[in-house]
C-alpha cells in the first residue's frame, strides 16, 4: 500500500507526475472500501455515477497509454534513450509498443463494458423497505417485484471468493466479442 500524497492539479515534474500514478492506486483502494457496502454504498444512483467515473477513468487511461507511447518513440526518434544492458533499442521498444497496444484494447474493451454496465442500470431505483422480507404466500400484502428483493437480499453483498453467478465464457471465445469505446485510433 502507498501513502496517499496530494498533488497539484497539473504536474510540473515528472516526480509530481510518479506522484499522480500512485495517486490513482490509493483512490482505487479507497474506491474499493467504499463499494464494498453501506454507508458508502447504499443507493443504485451511486453505483450508475460511480459506474460512469470508472468507464472516464478508464478512457483516460487510454489516453495516457498512448501518450507514453508517443513520448517513446520521439525520444527515440530524436536519440535520447539508451539502454542499461546495451540491448537493441528498436527491438526493446517494438516489444513495448505491442504491450501498450493490447493495454490500449483492454482498456478500450473496458470502457465499453462500463458504459453498458451503467446504461443497464439507468433505470433502477431503490425501492423504500417495509421492514420485513417478503412472503409471497402472504396475499395482498407483497407484489411480484418483492420477490426479487427477497432473493437479493439473500445473496447480496457477496464475497469476492464466492463463485460467479455467471459462467466465465469458454477461453477461446472470451475475447471474441470485445468492442471498444473509440474505434478510429492510429497506433503507433
Amino acid at each position: 500500500m502507498t501513502d496517499y500524497t496530494p498533488a497539484p492539479d497539473v504536474a510540473g515534474n515528472d516526480d509530481e507526475t510518479v506522484q499522480l500514478a500512485a495517486n490513482l492506486y490509493e483512490h482505487v483502494r479507497q474506491l474499493n472500501y467504499a463499494t464494498a457496502g453501506p454507508p458508502s454504498l447504499t443507493q443504485p444512483a451511486t453505483a450508475y455515477a460511480v459506474l460512469g467515473n470508472l468507464s472516464a477513468a478508464t478512457y483516460g487511461l487510454d489516453q495516457a497509454l498512448d501518450q507514453i507511447n508517443r513520448f517513446l518513440l520521439r525520444e527515440l526518434q530524436a536519440g535520447r534513450l539508451g539502454h542499461n544492458h546495451r540491448e537493441d533499442l528498436t527491438g526493446v521498444l517494438s516489444r513495448r509498443s505491442q504491450a501498450l497496444a493490447e493495454a490500449r484494447h483492454y482498456t478500450q474493451a473496458l470502457c465499453t463494458a462500463l458504459n453498458e454496465a451503467q446504461s443497464a442500470i439507468k433505470t433502477v431505483r431503490s425501492r423504500p423497505t417495509r421492514g420485513r422480507k417478503a412472503d409471497l404466500t402472504t396475499p395482498g400484502e407483497t407484489d411480484e417485484q418483492d420477490a426479487g428483493v427477497a432473493a437479493a437480499a439473500d445473496d447480496f453483498p457477496r464475497p469476492i471468493s464466492d463463485p460467479p453467478l455467471i459462467e466465465p465464457p469458454p477461453t477461446s471465445a472470451r475475447h471474441a466479442s470485445i468492442r471498444t469505446c473509440r474505434t478510429n485510433i492510429p497506433e503507433v
